[in-house]
């Protein structure tokens, strides 16, 4: 099994409704809209990157960030590639993003697919060479991430 038929199982199992089959995610996303699938598919070339799960456990964080308050682990480092988060009360996030799992999706043409969905957590760049933001789908976080 590749790393990412094993993130696509762990997400399965792990997240439940979330979805993690590019073009089942992308029919899902486009409304059953064929050329925003195909756009999603093809120009975008969106694939699945992580599945990440809110915990209140206190676990071996790589990450806190004060400004946003929250506790990460990150998906490289866990051996199932699941991103760990504990939000703090406070912290600056939709319910659905601080309360339920997410799944990543890199894609090609990050700016452009900003401008064809509501985003509910602004872009921002947690690394010099990455962009990302979420939208909400079906009561859960997506997330896009440039590649």
């Amino acid at each position: 099994m590749n790393r990412r038929e094993m993130l696509s199982a762990v997400a399965a199992l792990g997240a439940g409704m979330v979805l993690v089959d590019a073009v089942k995610a992308a029919d899902s996303l486009s409304g059953q809209d064929p050329e925003l699938k195909k756009w999603l598919l093809e120009e975008c070339a969106m694939e699945f990157n992580h599945v990440g799960i809110v915990t209140d456990q206190d676990l071996e964080w790589d990450t806190y960030l004060d400004n946003i308050k929250v506790h990460i682990m990150e998906y490289e480092n866990d051996p199932f590639g699941i991103e760990w988060l504990k939000f703090e009360d406070d912290a600056p996030f939709p319910e659905c993003i601080r309360k339920r799992p997410h799944v990543a999706f890199k894609v090609a043409n990050f700016d452009e697919v900003v401008k064809k969905f509501k985003i509910i957590v602004p872009v921002s760049n947690p690394r010099p060479w990455m962009k990302t933001c979420f939208i909400e789908h079906k009561g859960i976080g997506v997330e896009f991430i440039s590649k």
